[in-house]
């Protein structure tokens, strides 16, 4: 058979893995993503927003990477934010040491990936939006400032039910961000993969006059640049413009 330019994946598989309650991220990816790129989750069992319960979901992620490889992933990102927040700078460094070693694929996360999205429009002070409890909320200032971005306002919006993420609508997650948005930070920043925000991101960067990253976007990126995909992508932000 002779493989044709709309062959899936024929430019890059991008493995996920994510968090059972998250529906939102794949469906972001594949509208977001150029083509002859596919998207591929694997899910790690949720336990709920607590600190202990982000703990326990991770012991399955070697697991899910395992399974990913077996499908020839070209990158895969581990791709929850809080569980970062939770296991710190040193664990969000290693586990992407720890899946090319396992795989022999480029890794990121989605904490790594975006603090470089925000790094490479230029940008260190920052503004951020997110859906955290305040107990995961109180770790994302010192946790991004280790890696050299400075939060100079931030909102959250303390949902204990991650299972009502999915169902916020864009318009008012667009709204909760330019609330938070203030005229000494140089980017907005909307975290988590499970909140939606690929429909707002275009939109909200013209509104406020700034680059809007969003962590689903920030994943995507980075996971072209590992895999050598360096299309314009437009209509998701300045980001996906950029070269990579």
């Amino acid at each position: 058979m002779t493989m044709g330019v709309d062959m899936y994946g024929h430019r890059a598989k991008i493995g996920l893995v994510i968090p059972s309650n998250n529906t939102v991220i794949e469906p972001e990816l594949w509208a977001m993503r150029p083509p002859g790129v596919t998207v591929h989750g694997n899910r790690i069992l949720s336990h709920g927003n607590t600190p202990e319960g982000i703990a326990e979901m991770e012991k399955s992620a070697a697991r899910a990477v395992h399974e990913l490889s077996r499908g020839e992933m070209s990158v895969i990102a581990y791709a929850c934010l809080a569980t970062s927040l939770v296991k710190g700078v040193e664990w969000t460094r290693e586990v992407a040491r720890q899946i090319t070693s396992d795989t022999g694929r480029p890794a990121t996360t989605a904490a790594t990936a975006t603090v470089d999205a925000v790094k490479a429009v230029g940008a260190t002070r920052i503004a951020m939006a997110t859906p955290y409890t305040d107990n995961i909320q109180a770790l994302l200032a010192p946790f991004f400032s280790a890696l050299g971005l400075e939060v100079i306002a931030t909102r959250n919006l303390d949902i204990q039910n991650s299972l009502e993420l999915w169902n916020i609508p864009p318009a008012d997650v667009c709204r909760f961000a330019r609330a938070v948005d203030t005229p000494k930070a140089e980017a907005l920043v909307i975290v988590a993969t499970d909140l939606p925000t690929a429909p707002i991101i275009e939109e909200l960067e013209q509104a406020i006059g700034k680059p809007v990253i969003t962590t689903n976007q920030a994943i995507l990126w980075r996971c072209l640049a590992l895999a050598a995909v360096s299309d314009r992508i437009d209509g998701f932000g300045g980001l996906l413009r950029q070269p990579r």
